[in-house]
């Protein structure tokens, strides 16, 4: 992935950084959405996951100073941290939920507390 900037007139006088080109990053995070939602089997939790996980390898590919900003507009399709993701893992395997975010017993990836 090339890096995504653009100047912006919006910068300061003097403040020759560039700054995150938010319609080409806003069109690899929807190219991205509609890849994790073609996987997910209609698990909110798994879209999740394979969402947040794609934009994660893409993420250090851009300048530093426009990490965090890519990671906000990421959130607009439901991007979680890796904190946020173990979070709901831990949750569904205390309230007998698979990774999937499906009850146990019932997905269709065969998830059950045999495995």
């Amino acid at each position: 992935m090339s890096t995504i900037a653009c100047d912006t007139p919006s910068q300061p006088i003097g403040d020759t950084r560039s700054a995150l080109d938010e319609p080409a990053w806003r069109t690899i995070c929807k190219a991205i959405a509609t890849d994790a939602m073609k996987g997910c089997g209609l698990s909110h939790e798994y879209y999740v996951e394979r969402l947040s996980s794609a934009i994660d390898t893409q993420v250090p590919q851009l300048p530093e100073s426009h990490r965090v900003r890519a990671l906000q507009i990421a959130q607009e399709w439901d991007y979680a941290t890796p904190a946020q993701r173990q979070e709901t893992q831990d949750w569904n395997a205390e309230h007998g939920y698979c990774t999937h975010g499906i009850e146990l017993g019932y997905c269709p990836a065969g998830c059950d507390t045999d495995h």
